[in-house]
């Protein structure tokens, strides 16, 4: 998959992914904005904001902007926005992969349904790690693929497919942390079936952020795994 062909197909989803995607997935959405542990006046980032199905749920003493590729999409968002009076939030069209924000902007970055679909989902983590606080916390709520041998097989080889409409199957979950400073501290599946999980993770680069942490195997230490 490449930048364009996500844009396309996601903007072509754009009049209704509310529909598909809103009331299934609405509680592990607001079970991973609770993972964030957020304070007042924390400023937080969502990777593939989409329609802005998310912003009402944060809340209003806190700062969201959400970015996403898909200006049909982001015009969704900014309607909600306008709607429900979010005045704490705000959206941008922006590559995730390589954002305009500073070192450190952000308290918490968070990524919900979002990983399997991008193009570079290695270079995605690094940047939410650049522009994350250390010491903030990570968010990603995504399908990664099976640990067992042929649950991992059929992922792979459903991975063509899957490809052509606008995500990937056989993204794993130990290949995309490698060598990131991260602390796992939660690995959570949630529904619906089980199939999704939410993993939480503190930022552990050093102050002002040296990328070259990266070469640094990551640690799993006082993961809490839940079913």
């Amino acid at each position: 998959m490449d930048v364009a062909h996500v844009e396309r197909v996601y903007s072509s989803y754009s009049g209704i992914y509310d529909l598909i995607f809103g009331r299934v997935f609405h509680s592990s959405r607001c079970r991973a904005i609770e993972l964030l542990r957020l304070k007042s006046g924390d400023h937080v980032l969502e990777i593939g904001v989409g329609t802005g199905l998310s912003l009402p749920l944060y809340p209003q003493w806190c700062r969201i902007t959400g970015i996403d590729l898909s200006d049909k999409m982001l015009a969704k968002a900014r309607g909600k926005i306008a709607t429900d009076r979010l005045a704490h939030a705000r959206v941008f069209r922006m590559d995730a992969s390589a954002t305009d924000f500073a070192d450190d902007t952000f308290d918490a970055v968070i990524a919900t349904y979002v990983m399997s679909t991008l193009p570079d989902p290695e270079a995605t983590l690094r940047e939410m790690v650049r522009v994350c606080k250390p010491g903030g916390t990570l968010v990603l709520l995504n399908h990664f693929r099976a640990t067992h041998r042929l649950g991992a097989r059929v992922e792979r080889w459903l991975s063509p497919i899957c490809r052509r409409i606008g995500f990937r199957s056989d993204l794993g979950l130990e290949d995309l942390l490698n060598g990131a400073p991260l602390r796992v501290l939660v690995r959570r599946r949630v529904g619906p079936f089980g199939y999704w999980m939410i993993v939480t993770a503190r930022n552990e680069k050093p102050p002002r952020g040296s990328m070259d942490t990266f070469k640094r195997p990551h640690h799993l230490a006082g993961a809490t795994a839940l079913s």
